[in-house]
């Protein structure tokens, strides 16, 4: 049988050329207004000493390296881990709700993984020394939104995930992922792929 087409290469794949960083205030503050706002913001209660919308409290308490939400570092930051526990087990959140879809979850994994900055439009001084390690092929390059074109000519826009053999891994803003053959890239795009496969 005839496997289906990436959704015809994601709605003929979007002209743009827009760059834009992953960041808590773009990004992430959504899902949790969305999700976590009842327990954990100032506009309702504030459990576990957590407060969600106090964007310099959750840049500077919740994240860093010991912190519960640790910069480069998905696997260590409970943050995460807790969103990702089935929702039978006590320390499961949000508590009262139910799980974050999987998309959301991704963002959010993505955010923590490059760097867990907190509004690249006006960084503190770590967030700037993160973003600046290497600016051309390091951290900031990997962040960003860049325009991947099918040998067809469609662009799309989305950010460098991984590379696998001859394919290259690609994710939305919306958080989904997608897998896409260089056969199926025009030759500008492999070059970007493989760039960005070094940055790493």
């Amino acid at each position: 049988m005839m496997r289906p087409r990436m959704p015809l290469l994601l709605a003929s794949f979007l002209l743009s050329t827009q760059v834009q960083a992953l960041d808590y205030v773009e990004d992430v503050l959504p899902i949790m207004r969305e999700h976590c706002w009842k327990c954990h913001s100032n506009e309702n209660q504030v459990k576990g000493s957590l407060a969600l919308d106090d964007i310099d409290e959750v840049r500077d308490y919740q994240i860093g390296k010991y912190n519960i939400i640790r910069p480069g570092n998905p696997e260590g930051s409970n943050f995460l881990e807790v969103l990702k526990l089935d929702s039978s087990h006590s320390d499961f959140m949000p508590r009262k709700g139910e799980s974050l879809p999987e998309r959301q979850i991704t963002v959010i994994e993505n955010w923590i993984k490059l760097g867990a900055v907190v509004d690249s439009e006006n960084p503190a001084e770590d967030e700037k020394e993160w973003l600046s390690d290497t600016p051309t092929t390091g951290v900031a390059l990997l962040q960003k939104y860049v325009t991947w074109t099918s040998s067809d000519g469609k662009a799309v826009e989305a950010r460098f995930h991984s590379l696998s053999g001859e394919a290259v891994k690609i994710v939305m803003k919306d958080g989904r992922s997608f897998t896409i053959p260089f056969s199926r890239l025009d030759s500008d795009s492999v070059e970007q792929a493989k760039k960005l496969a070094g940055a790493r």
